[in-house]
């Protein structure tokens, strides 16, 4: 099945994407950023307008033939751009639909990289864009006043977490206050909470903070040279409620040092974090006994999951991809798509938190009130 989706897949993109016309391009070079076109890869000056003749662009498109822009800054977010059109690809494809998909990197979200980039992409004539930005990146977005025309849409932010005032801003992120909140009914009321310190580590400490009545035990854990017989010899773990902020490694470190030490939790609790089929892979059953996580990502057609995982996406687990999934539908679809099932609501994603219970073999639905 899997080699005749591959051979499929080669069919589509071969007759999926349109033949763009050569662009005249400043022989002048540079170092940092570069735009690329999934169709017919070429080298743009990312700092210095190229000069593009517009007429001749859209003249060369059939009027179905479907734009999506994907800028994003590589050495911010470079680990999710392959992926990103991995799966704008993959859904395109699964339409039967011309498209045409070219990313514009800004190298980092500098002010001035930004807007070249933006600039080129407009000059491209795109006006559906998937922004990978952070709220850095966002933020200088945001203060552009002739952008009005392109509809933006950003999966790796959440609304709640920014301030804007423009219609034409969509975002994807996910939820972690809901997640949290859903956690926490499966408190037994005596909790402890494990985290390492980053960016997404500290806002998952916050969040835990302000929603467990009784945070209890607070533990750091570093990235290397912990002492693991020393913390979980502390005795406000034995029998409560363990939140596991942590990343996916660190995660199967701390369950099965719960197992060897016998520290017997009530529960233990994780956010999408730990929504992975790696952590069934490195750690065993008992592990895992009384491990609960949440996760935001609806079920997904099976054969845009396929043909994601062949172009290296993965929407069934990363939420990021799930993320760009729900956008690309929607600027291309609207809400009208009966494929993907979670929607835009007041240009937020409204997703819908899902708890699910460790099983030998990966995750089980739980079903809440």
């Amino acid at each position: 099945m899997k080699n005749l989706l591959f051979i499929l897949l080669s069919c589509f993109l071969l007759i999926g994407c349109s033949v763009k016309k050569e662009v005249s391009v400043s022989n002048k070079t540079y170092n940092k950023g570069q735009s690329n076109s999934f169709e017919n890869a070429r080298n743009i000056n990312p700092f210095e307008k190229s000069e593009v003749q517009e007429e001749s662009i859209i003249s060369n498109l059939s009027s179905d033939t479907k734009r999506i822009a994907i800028i994003y800054p590589s050495t911010v977010v470079g680990r999710y751009a392959k992926s990103t059109m991995s799966t704008i690809s993959a859904f395109l494809i699964f339409n039967n639909t011309k498209f045409e998909l070219e990313s514009f990197d800004t190298y980092d979200e500098k002010r001035e990289n930004v807007i070249t980039q933006v600039e080129a992409l407009k000059d491209r004539g795109f006006d559906k864009v998937v922004a990978l930005f952070t709220k850095d990146g966002f933020d200088i977005l945001n203060t552009m006043g002739d952008i009005q025309g392109i509809k933006f849409y950003f999966p790796l932010i959440n609304k709640n977490e920014v301030m804007t005032f423009n219609s034409n801003f969509i975002f994807g992120g996910i939820s972690y206050e809901k997640q949290v909140a859903l956690l926490q009914k499966l408190s037994s009321g005596k909790n402890s909470m494990f985290y390492v310190k980053s960016y997404l580590g500290d806002k998952l400490k916050k969040i835990y903070e302000s929603s467990f009545a009784n945070p209890g035990a607070i533990i750091e854990i570093e990235r290397q040279n912990n002492k693991y017989k020393v913390i979980m010899e502390d005795e406000r773990i034995a029998g409560s409620t363990v939140v596991l902020n942590t990343p996916i490694v660190k995660t199967s470190i701390i369950l099965t040092q719960l197992t060897a030490y016998e520290v017997m939790p009530a529960k233990v609790l994780s956010t999408q974090l730990n929504y992975n089929p790696l952590l069934i892979k490195l750690t065993q059953a008992k592990d895992r006994e009384n491990f609960y996580v949440v996760s935001s990502i609806n079920k997904v057609d099976s054969f845009i999951e396929d043909y994601s995982n062949l172009l290296g996406a993965n929407v069934a687990y990363e939420w990021v991809d799930y993320s760009t999934l729900i956008g690309v539908n929607y600027l291309i679809n609207k809400n009208e798509s009966l494929v993907i099932k979670t929607k835009i609501i007041d240009n937020q994603a409204d997703y819908e938190e899902t708890l699910y219970k460790s099983t030998i073999y990966g995750f089980e639905k739980v079903l809440t009130n």
